[in-house]
């Protein structure tokens, strides 16, 4: 099949005839597309052969080289960048693709993203504390504009007592909230089943998603424990007509032990 030279010289891959490129280059090549949104732009391949209405699908049918058209693709990744411009980890692949030295914001701010990432900062406080400057660059054909915060100013602001005891307080309060949970009485959905007339049924009905996960004691490659508040277990277990409907009465049904034998009744 006659091949074409790709126009962009960033690179140098070539494209099929007609402007197809198959899977394998465009692995190579790399994209931020997802695989969904790639089949969008796939060219349907007719796999398997038809005879007196039986279709017999082969190897070497499912193995049939996976076309592209790659302008398409080009579009798709341009739009899908500039709707999430934001996106640092996509805006570094992006650029590693098509070859790309973006513009980058002086050494003496940080963009909101960075400022984020910084650990006490949520955008509540970035907008309540720090006042922004505008930082504009090339990309894609035009102006991209994102707000930018002095270090200075940022670090002017995390020294100030006003901001310190904001934190600190939001710390203390998640400090507490865990010791409260640490502290709550639960229980194990084999302790609701065997003690308190449970089934695996008004678990998931009633109880649903287990209130704490934690490492098993016995084996540290085994699944997380699943433990539910005793006090909510409780309140369901008085207003629930539904569990008093469907309970199991223990007295009714008892445990059977293990190995234990039956004794005929004297």
């Amino acid at each position: 099949m006659k091949q074409q030279k790709h126009r962009k010289p960033a690179r140098s891959f070539t494209i099929r005839e007609g402007g197809y490129i198959t899977k394998s280059q465009l692995g190579k090549r790399g994209t931020i597309l997802s695989e969904t949104q790639l089949m969008d732009f796939e060219v349907e391949r007719k796999v398997g052969t038809t005879t007196g209405g039986v279709t017999v699908i082969t190897i070497e049918d499912l193995n049939t080289v996976r076309l592209f058209r790659y302008n398409d693709i080009e579009k798709a990744e341009k739009e899908l960048m500039l709707e999430n411009f934001h996106d640092v980890s996509m805006r570094k692949r992006f650029c590693e693709i098509w070859n790309i030295e973006m513009e980058a914001h002086p050494d003496t701010h940080f963009s909101r993203e960075e400022l984020l990432g910084r650990g006490h900062w949520t955008p509540e406080r970035v907008d309540r504390f720090l006042s922004w400057e505008s930082f504009s660059m090339t990309f894609l054909g035009g102006r991209l504009t994102y707000p930018i915060y002095p270090k200075s100013d940022v670090r002017k602001v995390e020294r100030s007592d006003d901001f310190k005891i904001l934190w600190q307080t939001e710390k203390e309060q998640k400090a507490a909230a865990r010791k409260a949970v640490r502290e709550k009485e639960k229980i194990t959905p084999t302790r609701l089943i065997s003690e308190r007339g449970w089934t695996k049924g008004l678990i998931n009905d009633l109880l649903g998603e287990p209130d704490v996960l934690v490492d098993n004691p016995h084996y540290k490659s085994a699944a997380p424990m699943r433990l539910y508040f005793l006090d909510r277990v409780k309140h369901i277990e008085e207003t629930s007509d539904v569990f008093k409907s469907r309970r199991k009465d223990r007295q009714k049904s008892p445990i059977k032990k293990r190995n234990q034998p039956n004794y005929p009744n004297t």
